[in-house]
């Protein structure tokens, strides 16, 4: 492999894991809302939930996704119901934001973020052109190398979000100070979570 190639999968991998998406805003929003613990059990979710897509795609099932019409766009329609049951969560909230400390909480954090990643149709199709733009098809290790830049992306990604729970944790305290605050970053987050629901309904596989 070339090790050039490693480092510039690495820059453009790290500029599209600090633009906004589903998983980082329910990061920043869990870290808002409910303080860093609760915003970590999120990261590890969706980490778990992007190991899963680059399995799928070094095994090859992702190929499906460009050889089924309707295996793709069953999946991106459930990805998208979805996000829009996160987003009209959010958004009709009225509880107070408080830290989530509960064993059932917690492991409801880590599987709402594992979906969230894991039912994203789009990050499938991203591997799927984008790693083997760095990858020397005709190696005899060519599905390592795969593995080897998947597992780069996720450990980069888990670096990245772990960082927004950290700073959204530390913002927590001013948030919950005043309740005004409060209901309208609900209300800002579950918007924002329908519209990613709404892009990705019409998000087409090309």
């Amino acid at each position: 492999m070339d090790f050039s190639n490693t480092w510039l999968f690495i820059s453009i991998s790290f500029l599209l894991l600090i633009s906004p998406g589903p998983n980082t805003i329910y990061v920043i929003t869990q870290g808002l809302n409910h303080g860093r613990n609760s915003a970590m059990h999120v990261v590890f979710g969706a980490s778990f939930g992007d190991m899963a897509q680059v399995l799928l795609t070094f095994f090859g099932l992702a190929t499906l996704f460009q050889t089924s019409a309707w295996a793709f766009y069953i999946v991106k329609d459930i990805g998208a119901i979805y996000l829009f049951y996160i987003g009209i969560k959010c958004f009709l909230t009225k509880s107070i934001l408080i830290e989530t400390t509960s064993v059932k909480a917690n492991k409801n954090l880590i599987l709402t973020g594992f979906l969230t990643s894991a039912l994203n149709p789009k990050t499938t199709l991203f591997f799927l052109s984008f790693l083997p733009q760095f990858i020397d098809i005709n190696s005899d290790h060519a599905q390592q190398e795969v593995l080897f830049l998947g597992i780069i992306f996720v450990s980069l990604g888990f670096l990245v979000m772990s960082t927004y729970a950290m700073v959204s944790g530390k913002l927590q305290t001013w948030i919950t100070k005043n309740e005004n605050i409060q209901k309208y970053f609900s209300r800002f987050t579950g918007a924002i979570f329908i519209l990613f629901g709404l892009r990705l309904f019409m998000f087409e596989s090309k």
